[in-house]
C-alpha cells in the first residue's frame, strides 16, 4: 500500500473537445504534511482527556483508517463513456 501521487483526469466530450489536467498529488501531501505535525499533539491530548468517554478510543482509530483509505486509492481508475462525452479518472 503506498499513497497516490499523481491523479489524471480526462474529458473527451462529443464536439471534440479535450481537457486533460494533471494533478501532482505529491505536491498536496507535501502542503498537508506540516499541518498534520503540527495537529497530531492537539489529537493525543484530545484522546488523552476524553479517554474514559469512549471518544478517545474513536479519534485515535480514525488515523489508521485514513491512512488506509489514501493508500487504496492509488490503482483507482474510473471510466465513463456515454454518447455524449467521455471521462477518465486515474489516480496513480
Amino acid at each position: 500500500m503506498r499513497i497516490p501521487l499523481i491523479m489524471r483526469i480526462r474529458v473527451i466530450e462529443a464536439g471534440g473537445r479535450h481537457l486533460r489536467l494533471f494533478i501532482p498529488l505529491f505536491l498536496i501531501w507535501l502542503l498537508l504534511l506540516p499541518f498534520l505535525l503540527l495537529a497530531a499533539p492537539f489529537i493525543l491530548i484530545a484522546a488523552a482527556v476524553t479517554w474514559r468517554q469512549g471518544t478517545g478510543r474513536m479519534l485515535l482509530g480514525i488515523f489508521p483508517l485514513l491512512i488506509s483509505v489514501i493508500g487504496t486509492l492509488s490503482g483507482l481508475h474510473i471510466q465513463v463513456e456515454s454518447p455524449d462525452n467521455q471521462t477518465l479518472i486515474s489516480i496513480r
